[in-house]
């Protein structure tokens, strides 16, 4: 394959520039009947001016001239050109057509600088029209960043205005709101699940985060609930035990709220009833709430009510929540055991996503200072399970509320205080990771799970245990 000689390329990058405005068929028609009306016009005014000399050959300027010069600087060289082939065309078809003598000798030097002339106009018309094109191109281009970022920016403003509402109505997280719930829980040994202890601080809690006003919780003794409040904030509210929503709830098992069933409930007592049900279905009390903000009232907020007494009522039936994961794993914390089954139950009623993640160190002097390092880093909701094995240590640690995301982070966070601290990382201190996401599985088989990755053996007497 031969390359275009220089004169060819530039030939060709000459007229590439004049035709850029030909860019569809009626603007070369456009262009084709401005140059010949122009330059036909042009001839005709000077014929009729000067019969015996048209072109001006005897003037001191050569006016006809301009007209090429003119469609060059307009629309660049080779319309010039087609107005330079059109006046070369008139000098020969002119004395037949008017039956005037021609001239004895054809003018060379007027036609060649004439064509000289529109040439250099047609050269500078290409180069600004260039120019144009791609300031034209840029200035498109950056209209339509201008419009993406405004849109963005718009986007981001009502984002952080929406933040800004959600701080100013609901000022805690979810993290923060199980955390003072597992402050105020008792241990079942000393008061009975069915005493509902501290729900007077449950229902402050729930009167902070979700903004209730008049509201009281109900315990249910023997599938029977009490009148009498155990605790209550704002105005007392006697129990109106035939009313329509409260009587949806307990049929139901589940929140019920004005909108939740027919017309009627709107012209009840209540605006929301939430029993009080723990894990294995057993209903434990009911909170009913009598008033609240109207912008209160949202599906977000009452999921939230009804993950924080699931919470709550999974705490008080401890000892029957962990037995599936003590079964299995007689040597795993209590505490450990039930917040995995708390959190398993987030994450089948409300899609709240928690993490496990196990690290494996060798012992020996390097393994034990990493081990004690990362121990250390635990966050202060975050749940930690230490096993020693032959030859090597293993924590399992239990991350609420943490997605794949917060994980990246939190691993990321762990490394860079190795490499801080003793100038290492996972890699160097042959550390190995192994995480999980608690799902739809049962819990139980979800940390076997993990523990196999690890080669943690389970209990020899569990070993027949169905998986």
């Amino acid at each position: 394959m031969t390359l275009p000689s220089p004169r060819r390329a530039l030939a060709a990058r000459f007229f590439a520039a004049s035709i850029r405005a030909w860019d569809s068929p009626a603007s070369v028609l456009r262009v084709l009947l401005e140059t010949t009306l122009f330059t036909g016009a042009a001839l005709g005014l000077s014929t009729w001016l000067s019969p015996s000399d048209p072109f001006g050959l005897a003037g001191q300027f050569p006016w006809l001239w301009i007209v090429p010069a003119l469609l060059a600087l307009r629309y660049g060289t080779v319309d010039g050109v087609l107005g330079t082939c059109l006046l070369l065309a008139a000098w020969f078809a002119l004395p037949w057509l008017t039956g005037t003598p021609r001239a004895p000798q054809f003018p060379q030097p007027y036609f060649l600088g004439g064509l000289v002339l529109v040439l250099v106009c047609g050269q500078f018309a290409d180069i600004w029209n260039e120019r144009y094109a791609r300031l034209r191109a840029a200035n498109s281009y950056l209209d339509e960043r201008l419009a993406a970022l405004t849109r963005s920016h718009y986007l981001l403003r009502l984002s952080h205005e929406r933040i800004e509402q959600e701080l100013l109505v609901r000022p805690v997280t979810l993290r923060d709101l199980l955390a003072d719930l597992r402050s105020i829980e008792s241990a079942t040994s000393v008061v009975p699940a069915s005493a509902l202890a501290r729900c007077d601080a449950l229902l402050r809690v729930l009167s902070q985060s979700c903004e209730l006003e008049d509201a009281a919780i109900h315990r249910v003794i023997d599938a029977r609930l009490e009148s009498k409040a155990l605790a209550s904030t704002g105005e007392p509210l006697p129990l109106v035990a035939d009313d329509a929503l409260l009587a949806l709830a307990e049929e139901s098992g589940e929140l019920a709220h004005v909108k939740s069933g027919e017309a009627t409930m709107h012209e009840g007592s209540y605006l929301v009833c939430a029993p009080i049900v723990a894990a294995g279905g057993e209903r434990l009390g009911l909170l009913v709430v009598r008033s609240m903000p109207f912008f209160a009232l949202n599906l977000e907020n009452l999921r939230l009510v009804t993950v924080l007494l699931g919470y709550y009522a999974d705490g008080l039936r401890q000892q029957e929540i962990v037995q599936p994961v003590l079964a299995r794993r007689p040597d795993c914390p209590p505490d450990f055991a039930l917040e995995l089954m708390r959190l398993h139950r987030l994450r089948l009623s409300a899609n709240v996503v928690s993490t496990l993640v196990a690290f494996t160190f060798e012992q020996s002097e390097s393994g034990d200072s990493v081990f004690e390092q990362v121990r250390r880093m635990r966050r202060s909701l975050d749940l930690l399970w230490v096993i020693d094995t032959p030859g090597r240590h293993v924590i399992v640690m239990l991350l609420p509320l943490s997605g794949a995301p917060a994980l990246e982070g939190f691993l990321l966070r762990i490394e860079n205080g190795l490499r801080q601290q003793l100038q290492t990382d996972f890699a160097d201190s042959r550390v190995g990771v192994h995480t999980v996401m608690l799902d739809e599985a049962p819990a139980e088989r979800t940390l076997d799970e993990l523990l196999a990755r690890c080669k943690v053996s389970s209990h020899p007497e569990l070993a027949g245990l169905p998986a």
